[in-house]
């Protein structure tokens, strides 16, 4: 859900672009600044001297013993099973087949869950709407400084980052701060980005040999350099040693402190703004002094991939219905990496702690985001969603790295359940609610599958798919309803994608939560992906095949009719053969609708640049609070 990204192009694509990319900017001249050496690398020395040593974009995962992988592995499992033995001792529950109503009960806890969701989500448009409207036209809020960090990104992801900060309008914004990961020869590209973009604006390097996290706020080269940030006049640099986005982080929020800004909205290197995003979070603030952060709408530019299609409807579902509702109920459970603000009273007082978190004794790398906004929960202050921010980000493309980046995002919500939990008593009921389920429903469906798969009969799972469509039919109605996207129509689809990818994500995650790794290599590596990434989906996927496979052929033995009762009016065959003529239908019905539409080679699955999403000319304008707002495409 929270919102990692990969490339958006295929390998031989990116490869073109990078190398033209890199001519191209070795040609131009380099603006000179106090602390910066005119460095560049050629991509294709970078993408050698980085491949023969892979790094993530983090730490190193750091050496977790054997006996406590194993106490781990053991405890996970235990956790799993914990429910089923004492319904066992205590009730003699025993794990059988079951009838229809099992899968049936399935589907209604499923489909009061999302009314509940798209009611309160709905009363939280609502509201935000009504306060957009009494909104005075020149509205202005709190000071806000960007923040973007980033680990040797596309050069072509993070020039259209860089202009749509650039782009920015807000006149309370600050400052904008490019917080680079790294100081070495092959890093150098991305400071030579940042003058070509912001050259004409007085842009500087700064490129300290040290990390702001490992300093005493009173260390003398650090103050120094603090100093050196907050006072620049333009937009600034920082090209620090690597240790990890958090750490670049850090350095940011240091330097936002000096300057005395009263907010931070953060970002990543491959993210593209709208330009009026600082407006609408440092509004979303204003509600309330309580409010302590808040987050937008992100969406999808890469979704020239099924894969990553696929879940750019998904963001979609994750931030207008799930996090609108917590919303409603001021309890966002993550504000998301690509697109948040954090009122800087606040970070000045968690910071420490979070850029040092550990997790059995190891220092933790990913979920920086849903780690900070459970900070500002449990200091009492209230998060908000608003769907007037908006930004587009990367997604994987390939299953595996898909798979991979679930795995990383299970893995930070399991971490940090204790945290919530601690704080749970002083926020709303809903946010009980959403980690409790967000914790059995993984499990109910895991239970219903593996069941129905293997013990079930052809009546069971044929209510079991029918439960399954029916929700989906209810939030494709909904999307329908509210964005009048017809892409919506294929939210169905992405059941497949989770069944087969999400499932064993989570269930890996839980087992290797010590694993502090991001799973994933720096972005200029296209094609290494870890072995033991592979894993989970391919166990997963044996499962369900030998499943699959097997169990139809206990459809043909006829079960035993028991004394004084009828002979059932369908078979579990004649079940099973209807099924198969509804499954044909539906893939037809989708065949019909790629036809009728023309919607996958239109305008949807497909891949957009900066450019594309934010053109400059007059059609793409709208005139809202007596001035103008530039519009996304397929903004709703």
């Amino acid at each position: 859900m929270e919102p990692s990204q990969e490339s958006n192009h295929s390998d031989k694509d990116y490869r073109n672009t990078h190398d033209n990319h890199a001519h191209e900017l070795a040609e131009k001249p380099l603006l000179q600044s106090g602390q910066y050496k005119p460095h560049v690398a050629h991509v294709g020395e970078m993408l050698s001297s980085t491949a023969s040593t892979v790094q993530n974009y983090g730490l190193k995962s750091s050496h977790v013993s054997l006996w406590k992988k194993a106490a781990w592995i053991a405890f996970t499992m235990g956790i799993f099973l914990l429910p089923y033995v004492i319904l066992k001792a205590c009730f003699h529950v025993q794990v059988s087949a079951g009838a229809w109503q099992t899968s049936v009960t399935y589907g209604m806890l499923m489909a009061v869950d999302f009314m509940a969701v798209i009611s309160f989500s709905a009363l939280n448009r609502r509201r935000i709407n009504t306060r957009v409207k009494k909104r005075d036209s020149h509205w202005v809020g709190l000071s806000t400084g960007i923040l973007a960090v980033g680990y040797r990104e596309d050069p072509v992801l993070l020039e259209g980052c860089l202009k749509s900060l650039r782009a920015i309008r807000y006149q309370r914004n600050q400052r904008v701060m490019l917080v680079v990961d790294g100081n070495e020869a092959q890093d150098e590209y991305m400071g030579q980005i940042f003058l070509k973009v912001f050259g004409k604006q007085g842009a500087t390097i700064i490129r300290p040999d040290f990390l702001c996290m490992d300093r005493e706020p009173t260390d003398k080269e650090r103050e120094d350099m603090v100093r050196q940030i907050a006072y620049h006049p333009g937009p600034v640099c920082v090209m620090q040693p690597h240790h990890g986005k958090r750490s670049a982080m850090y350095t940011g929020f240091a330097a936002l402190l000096q300057q005395g800004i009263e907010s931070v909205v953060v970002t990543d290197s491959d993210t593209y703004l709208d330009p009026h995003v600082c407006k609408e979070l440092a509004f979303a603030l204003s509600e309330s002094p309580i409010i302590g952060a808040a987050t937008g709408d992100v969406r999808i530019y890469n979704t020239g991939t099924w894969v990553s299609f696929l879940s750019s409807l998904r963001y979609w579902f994750a931030f207008n219905l799930e996090r609108g509702a917590q919303s409603y109920h001021s309890v966002v459970n993550c504000v998301s990496g690509p697109l948040g603000i954090y009122r800087m009273s606040i970070i000045s007082d968690v910071m420490d702690g979070w850029v040092k978190q550990s997790f059995l004794g190891v220092l933790c790398t990913y979920g920086d985001d849903r780690h900070l906004t459970n900070l500002v929960l449990r200091e009492g202050y209230k998060v908000k969603f608003t769907h007037y921010a908006i930004c587009y980000t990367d997604t994987p493309i390939r299953f595996i790295a898909w798979v991979t980046q679930q795995t990383r995002w299970s893995k930070s919500f399991f971490r940090e359940i204790p945290i919530q939990l601690g704080c749970m008593h002083m926020h709303s009921y809903w946010m009980t609610y959403a980690l409790l389920y967000q914790l059995i429903y993984p499990m109910m469906m895991i239970y219903n599958l593996v069941n129905c798969i293997y013990f079930g009969t052809g009546s069971q799972i044929s209510w079991w798919l029918i439960s399954i469509a029916f929700v989906g039919s209810l939030k494709t109605c909904y999307a329908l309803r509210v964005t009048g996207d017809k892409k919506f129509f294929f939210t169905t689809v992405y059941g497949f994608l989770y069944m087969l990818g999400y499932v064993p994500a989570k269930i890996f995650a839980a087992l290797t939560l010590y694993d502090n790794s991001w799973g994933t290599s720096a972005r200029l590596i296209r094609n290494f992906t870890q072995f033991r990434n592979y894993i989970a989906p391919i166990t997963w996927g044996s499962i369900l095949f030998f499943g699959i496979f097997h169990n139809p052929s206990r459809f043909h033995e006829h079960a035993p009719i028991p004394e004084g009762h009828s002979p059932p009016i369908m078979t579990d065959v004649i079940v099973i053969r209807i099924l198969s003529v509804f499954g044909i239908a539906y893939v037809f019905s989708f065949f019909w609708f790629f036809v009728r539409t023309g919607i996958l080679e239109r305008d949807y699955k497909r891949d957009f640049t900066y450019e594309e999403l934010y053109e400059t000319t007059e059609a793409n304008y709208i005139h809202v609070e007596g001035g103008r707002r530039k519009v996304a495409r397929f903004e709703v």
